[in-house]
């Protein structure tokens, strides 16, 4: 019997009701929810308005600020351990399971370095974060960035390479239909990525409700993830952004929104 896809939102902690109300299973938050710039007492009533609110957050993203380097040749990695290990204690606290490792910022390239020792950086920060991530119970998920946001690591083949060059049991693949389609990537790569993958980004399907955008081909998305035998869970995303653009309230927003993707997660 085919399995339905849990189906969630990126949004923040003043959508969460929305996101609830409008019957999505679970909500995706950023980093920056979590305050690591503040202390415990203060992160202790953030974790209590995450934890009372109507919908399980269940994933975080954002996991690094662009000034915190894992590439080229200032890398900090005691810095980056510090930010990590708070970063996904508070998440696991707050009730996540999911922490997504875009972080385009922290990962892009300076003119003329290394790709090659560029990727083994990344490599070292990825395993760090995994090795992180067994204390707090998480897994960490290598997302795939278009070339305008990053200029190391933009296709989910090559995330499938790197999750097996580290070959932690913690760490896995992301795959973003957003930055596919700007890549102009296969849908095939999803399918043969099979296993890797842990967690999914949607684009924002344009819609009435949103505002006239990118007719994406969800159909051929979703099938390349039953391909993969992929089950779990899909983040809808505001890219490419239309969510401030739409018509009418957020809530009405997410509810359309969520009646046109379900039927896709339920295959």
């Amino acid at each position: 019997m085919r399995k339905i896809m849990k189906l969630g939102v990126c949004t923040s902690i003043e959508g969460l009701a929305d996101a609830a109300a409008a019957g999505f299973d679970f909500a995706e938050m950023p980093v920056s929810s979590l305050a690591l710039e503040k202390g415990e007492a203060d992160f202790a009533a953030i974790r209590q308005g995450i934890l009372s609110a109507p919908i399980r957050v269940e994933v975080f993203n954002c996991f690094l600020p662009g000034s915190l380097k894992v590439t080229g040749p200032a890398v900090d990695l005691e810095a980056v351990r510090r930010h990590m290990e708070a970063a996904l204690r508070r998440a696991a606290e707050a009730g996540a399971a999911i922490m997504v490792f875009g972080s385009g910022g922290a990962r892009s390239l300076p003119e003329g370095f290394s790709v090659d020792r560029g990727w083994s950086q990344l490599a070292e920060a990825a395993r760090l974060a995994a090795d992180i991530a067994v204390r707090n119970k998480m897994t960490v998920v290598m997302e795939p960035l278009f070339k305008q946001a990053c200029n190391l690591f933009n296709r989910v083949e090559q995330g499938a390479v790197l999750v097996d060059r580290i070959g932690h049991p913690r760490l896995r693949l992301l795959a973003d239909m957003f930055h596919m389609a700007r890549e102009q990537e296969p849908f095939d790569d999803i399918a043969a990525a099979g296993e890797r993958l842990a967690h999914i980004h949607l684009a924002m399907p344009s819609i009435p409700e949103m505002a006239e955008g990118v007719a994406y081909d969800f159909p051929g998305f979703f099938a390349a993830l039953r391909q993969a035998g992929y089950d779990g869970r899909v983040s809808v995303e505001d890219n490419p952004g239309l969510l401030a653009k739409r018509i009418g309230s957020r809530l009405n927003a997410y509810r359309a929104v969520r009646e046109y993707l379900a039927p896709f997660c339920r295959g």
